[in-house]
């Protein structure tokens, strides 16, 4: 029989770094389609600001209470707060406490209130589940049992369509700087900077990363250009990538692209946009690349050992 488990999210306050229902429809999906697809039966419940604040005044916490038909998995605090009597599952991709202000506003509650019920909330459940590490730094001191730290698996671009995704890891004038020499040289195209609320939503011709890869958000990472086969064109600092080879013991696979293989690599804006033109022109040498990285990246096994500590 396979595990039955209720996904519960609301939109309604700050839960970065991507939406608590794209969250969780990503975990349904993968459900249905992963390697253990048929193990799990993933139901969503989409909660209003008005249903959180009924389950709130219905459900006073001090009463532990157990789920008897589904496993519950709570994905962001105004879930926590709907159900903090439950010893359900959380998931948190963020710090639930961000932004409890305007969570506290939004639901017409005292904010010293919010914040301990989410206290409450995360001590009741059974298991804690931080999706990469700064919800994990941020959980860590507020609990008896260490939670279990994951990262989110890749998520593929969508290949194909005039769109070329700018990701930026430095400092605002690289960004200006860049989109100033790109649009000039090569007019026809569409640069878009990297916006964590759309990306999923448009196809991508090439992916730059300015800098090294540190982003840890869906959508920013190489893994998530490699699983989706759209080129990345790279620009770094050959000081800057020395120094962090030197810190990280020379490893930097999942932050800097093997020139040719996983990517293409460049020490000046010059030398990219050069790139950049060419592939306008001939896109077939860089999709070749892009096909030998997709290879290297394997996002069905990594999304099976999270449903794993998700569901089971």
């Amino acid at each position: 029989m396979p595990s039955q488990s209720t996904i519960v999210y609301a939109d309604i306050g700050l839960d970065g770094p991507q939406p608590p229902s794209v969250v969780a429809k990503s975990i349904a999906h993968q459900a249905r389609e992963s390697l253990s697809a048929g193990q799990y039966d993933v139901a969503l419940k989409p909660l209003s600001a008005a249903e959180v604040r009924e389950a709130i005044h219905a459900l006073p916490t001090g009463h532990d209470r157990l789920s008897l038909d589904r496993n519950l998995i709570l994905l962001d605090a105004a879930a926590l707060l709907a159900y903090a009597p439950y010893r359900a599952r959380a998931v948190l991709t963020c710090d639930p406490f961000l932004g409890g202000e305007a969570l506290a506003e939004t639901l017409c509650l005292d904010a010293d209130l919010l914040r301990v019920r989410l206290h409450d909330a995360l001590l009741a459940a059974d298991k804690v589940i931080c999706i990469g590490s700064p919800a994990f730094d941020a959980i860590a001191p507020l609990v008896l049992q260490k939670p279990d730290e994951r990262m989110f698996p890749p998520v593929a671009l969508e290949p194909g369509g005039n769109a070329i995704l700018v990701v930026n890891n430095e400092d605002d004038h690289a960004l200006s700087d860049l989109l100033e020499l790109g649009v000039s040289a090569i007019p026809t195209e569409n640069f878009r900077a990297f916006d964590p609320a759309n990306v999923f939503e448009t196809s991508w011709k090439a992916v730059v990363q300015i800098g090294i890869a540190s982003s840890s958000l869906p959508g920013a990472r190489l893994s998530d250009a490699w699983a989706g086969g759209v080129p990345v064109l790279q620009l770094v600092n050959r000081a800057s990538l020395m120094a962090h080879q030197r810190r990280r013991g020379g490893s930097l696979v999942d932050m800097v692209v093997d020139h040719g293989k996983t990517g293409l690599l460049f020490a000046s804006n010059e030398d990219l946009v050069v790139a950049l033109r060419d592939l306008v022109l001939d896109p077939l040498p860089a999709r070749s690349v892009a096909r030998g990285a997709k290879r290297k990246v394997d996002p069905a096994a990594k999304w099976d050992l999270l449903l794993q500590a998700i569901l089971q």
